[in-house]
């Protein structure tokens, strides 16, 4: 399978996902009850809450870095400024996820 072919299928089946994720998230985020520091992190501690707020985080950051990369082969190709463009969008992606598992790793261990 084509890397494109793939990428294609991923954006059509994570879609739903990060939807029903995102609502999920919303709906539980809506009964929490007050959103200070002990029930955040009591919310985080619930395992099963946790994988799924990991699960849409991943699937969200892939979703648009995918979209992210198309548009810049669709607009900059050909131009000077590709490689600059790609490489400042590589490192913004590669900070966020090192941002998000330092504090996944971190809120474990707490």
């Amino acid at each position: 399978m084509k890397l494109e072919t793939f990428k294609w299928l991923y954006q059509r089946i994570s879609t739903p996902l990060i939807l029903v994720l995102f609502f999920w998230f919303i709906y539980n985020a809506y009964q929490i009850q007050n959103y200070n520091y002990e029930t955040i992190t009591a919310f985080f501690r619930n395992d099963l809450n946790l994988f799924f707020f990991i699960i849409f985080i991943f699937l969200s950051l892939f979703h648009t870095a995918i979209e992210v990369f198309h548009c810049i082969e669709d607009y900059f190709t050909q131009t000077n400024n590709e490689k600059i463009i790609r490489y400042l969008i590589t490192i913004l992606y590669t900070i966020m996820l090192l941002s998000i598992l330092f504090f996944l790793i971190k809120f474990i261990n707490s």
